[in-house]
């Protein structure tokens, strides 16, 4: 059936219709959402529902397809999308990926590349067809893998995927019998994935072979273990605001002050950390690894950790954050020595000059200069008394691990004239002239 509108539908759809229509209710105003089209059965149904209520609720419904490539009928999954969509009125887009395992299971890594092309999408908002009968399996495969609350409380309606991104499951309610009968009644066509057969996979195990027999066994089997999920996402929901406010409160000041966190807790420390992790994107987390950075955060008063791309500093009880990357940008960083006339080398660079009573004056700045590094001679006048660089850096409790990238400004016979973000040398200053300041690296200044 071609959907046009709601009232166009078979009378036994209306009601679920009527359900998907107070959820999309939710939705912003005007806003587009983009449907995950597999063409099977689930996605096709979502996808016919909002395009019935996109008129009337003033949705801009989009498709979007991920194929994978796993499959030798992948192809004719990604025709069969596209001419649906194109019957239907619905703007359509596909996406290959490739699926590389890195350690995980061939759904697992599926679902990796799935998502990070969900996130790439600039709707904002993707739909996912997922229904109670998945909600079910993925709590019982939860218990029988681990994961704790979170694991356990399954798939929340609303997810935030990442910062432009959210991720949608309307039919959560509706059972995958009620979403069935709904195709049947609107002739609505499909594709299977062969895959889904295969009980060698252990979510198929626990759709045909282990759900059936608990089911028969237990009464209201399903209506149990939904009222069970739904209270483990209302617990879930207050534990995240729990952490939330201690999160707040250990970086109270702006960093993640340690002798605050050591106030909490052992099971509200765990819980904190986790959440820091999360916050500065560090993935290569374990268990095992948490247990043994609280460990060190509860002893030492110093202490420097690598996580994959991620440097992690404890430094005068505070945690500092590098990332690898993080200024990938900078030649001077990179051990290249950035020459040119100063005010235009700054400017092009990243650097701005802030008023300061004894810094740079306009003359200097007019001046062939030097951006770069600190080598272990470099010296700098520091109130009549010269000084090695690095040994003002250290007093001023700039972090270790940026010491050696912290950026100085020499004039062309090499002395330095200037340390960023800090102070200028008594040789070189000027009365109402000008400190030169790199945003990036103020973080590091321990105050």
């Amino acid at each position: 059936m071609n959907p046009t509108s709601s009232e166009n539908l078979p009378p036994q759809c209306r009601s679920l219709l009527e359900t998907m229509r107070l959820s999309a209710r939710s939705l912003p105003d005007g806003c587009t959402v983009t449907v995950g089209l597999s063409g099977g059965l689930d996605s096709v149904v979502l996808l016919h529902m909002l395009v019935c209520l996109r008129e009337e609720l003033g949705l801009d419904v989009h498709a979007l397809h991920v194929h994978h490539g796993l499959s030798r009928n992948a192809d004719d999954w990604l025709g069969f999308c596209t001419r649906l969509c194109q019957e239907w009125n619905v703007p359509f887009r596909s996406v290959k990926v490739e699926v590389k395992k890195d350690g995980l299971g061939i759904e697992a890594a599926a679902r990796k590349a799935r998502y990070q092309a969900f996130s790439d999408d600039p709707s904002g908002i993707i739909a996912l067809a997922h229904h109670q009968d998945d909600q079910i399996e993925t709590f019982m495969l939860a218990a029988v893998r681990g994961g704790g609350i979170k694991a356990l409380a399954a798939m929340p309606p609303w997810r935030k995927l990442d910062e432009e991104t959210q991720i949608w499951r309307p039919l959560l309610t509706f059972s995958r019998k009620e979403l069935e009968s709904y195709a049947a009644a609107c002739n609505l066509p499909n594709i299977e994935d062969e895959s889904n057969a295969d009980t060698a996979f252990l979510r198929n195990w626990m759709r045909y072979e282990a759900l059936p027999v608990w089911r028969e066994r237990i009464p209201n089997f399903d209506r149990h273990v939904c009222a069970n999920i739904r209270s483990l996402q209302t617990d879930l929901a207050i534990l995240d605001e729990v952490v939330e406010a201690d999160y707040q409160t250990v970086c109270q000041s702006g960093r993640f002050q340690v002798s605050r966190w050591q106030t909490f807790s052992e099971a509200r420390r765990s819980r904190i950390l986790w959440r820091f992790f999360k916050e500065n994107e560090i993935v290569e987390s374990s268990p095992r690894k948490l247990a043994d950075f609280a460990r060190i955060l509860l002893e030492a008063e110093t202490a420097q950790w690598q996580f994959g791309e991620t440097s992690v500093c404890l430094y005068r009880d505070f945690l500092f954050i590098l990332k690898q990357n993080q200024f990938a940008d900078a030649d001077w960083i990179k051990g290249k020595e950035v020459r040119g006339r100063l005010k235009d080398i700054l400017q092009e660079n990243g650097f701005f000059l802030v008023p300061h009573r004894n810094g740079l004056p306009e003359s200097v700045l007019e001046k062939d200069g030097i951006i770069r590094t600190a080598g272990s001679d470099d010296m700098m006048n520091v109130g009549f008394l010269y000084k090695n660089v690095k040994k003002v850096l250290q007093e001023n409790h700039i972090v270790p691990f940026v010491r050696k990238c912290w950026p100085i400004i020499t004039n062309t016979d090499g002395n330095c004239i200037a340390i960023v973000n800090l102070t200028v040398s008594h040789d070189f200053q000027g009365f109402d002239g000008f400190l030169p300041v790199y945003g990036k690296f103020l973080r590091y200044k321990w105050n």
